[in-house]
């Protein structure tokens, strides 16, 4: 079987994450190029993988017709444009959330998206995740009964580098984005509307920069059913990521702080070590979605994560950024 020649635009935290699963764990994968404008990242990462060709600008990648799909894991506030030039050189593509930092950009790929029948993969790993894919199957099996609502908790331990900040789009849209696609996929109905409170309670930097460090969400259901949501950059005690789902007849929750299951006794102290961060909690759902993305794409079939998905998640959010711009309720 020949693998599938992939590249990946965008060699941070996550893109080089991306870019070392390909070279070394996807097997049905090469990794063959990848783009980074940062030139110390981009040598770094060829001189230890000396067979990847390496670009500082991904228009010149592109343009290798041997390439057969793209991983875009560059700055949130390119992620539209870029997704754009991959589609018009006729790449398959997985693109790291949110697929663009407004509804109107949003709008755009997907116009572009359907014009040229494009194959792109939202990556919203949290649905790779084992413990959210056995809560969904377990939702489905419906002997809880159906779902009536949600409680969602996002907490980072602090506060992300300030020039990240300043492209990431801010906490709804970089953050809550996850619980907010989460709210869709397991309550399996779409938002009507929403209500947020948020501001700055720690970090003042983030204000400058007209971000938040907190945010409280309020959702209804055209369901009926309804959402919670808290997202966080405030939690120093570790990363904790927590959802509840309370159904007709019972409940599912997902998620803990521990990174292992051993407890700590010594005298007048018991502890625990909790998660540090995103890479240790979703190690292997990032591993995951991938593997799946080259999967589906060998075996020709559709990816579960469409860039739908993702213009509905910035849908919401815009929805909720508006709300607490007014302090009013915002109905989609």
């Amino acid at each position: 079987m020949n693998k599938i020649k992939i590249a990946v635009i965008g060699l941070g935290r996550l893109g080089s994450f991306h870019a070392i699963n390909l070279q070394t764990r996807i097997f049905n994968a090469e990794l063959v190029a990848v783009s980074e404008i940062n030139e110390t990242a981009l040598a770094n990462f060829t001189n230890k993988f000396p067979a990847v060709k390496g670009y500082k600008d991904y228009k010149e990648m592109l343009k290798d017709e041997s390439i057969e799909a793209v991983v875009v894991a560059s700055s949130t506030s390119t992620h539209a444009t870029t997704v754009i030039d991959c589609i018009k050189a006729n790449k398959k593509i997985f693109c790291e959330k949110p697929i663009a930092v407004s509804l109107e950009e949003a709008k755009e790929v997907q116009k572009i998206v359907d014009e040229n029948d494009a194959y792109i993969q939202l990556g919203f790993m949290r649905r790779f995740d084992k413990p959210y894919v056995k809560a969904k199957a377990q939702i489905l099996k419906g002997e809880m009964g159906k779902p009536v609502s949600l409680l969602a908790i996002s907490r980072d331990p602090g506060c992300p580098p300030i020039e990240f900040a300043k492209h990431s789009g801010g906490l709804v849209n970089d953050m809550a984005i996850h619980d907010i696609d989460l709210c869709r996929w397991l309550m399996e109905s779409e938002v009507k509307e929403v209500f947020a409170h948020g501001g700055v309670v720690k970090f003042k930097e983030l204000g400058e920069i007209g971000d938040i460090d907190h945010v409280n969400i309020s959702m209804i259901f055209e369901n009926g059913k309804m959402a919670l949501i808290e997202a966080s950059r405030n939690s120093a005690y570790g990363y904790d990521i927590r959802t509840e789902v309370i159904c007709e007849n019972g409940a599912v929750a997902i998620g803990n702080i521990q990174d292992e299951s051993t407890i700590y006794k010594i005298p007048n102290k018991t502890y625990i070590n909790t998660i540090g961060g995103f890479l240790e909690r979703f190690e292997e759902a990032y591993f995951n979605e991938i593997n799946v993305f080259v999967e589906n794409i060998i075996n020709d079939i559709k990816p579960s994560v469409t860039a739908i998905d993702g213009l509905k998640a910035i849908q919401i959010a815009d929805a909720i950024n508006e709300s607490l711009k007014t302090n009013k309720i915002v109905r989609l």
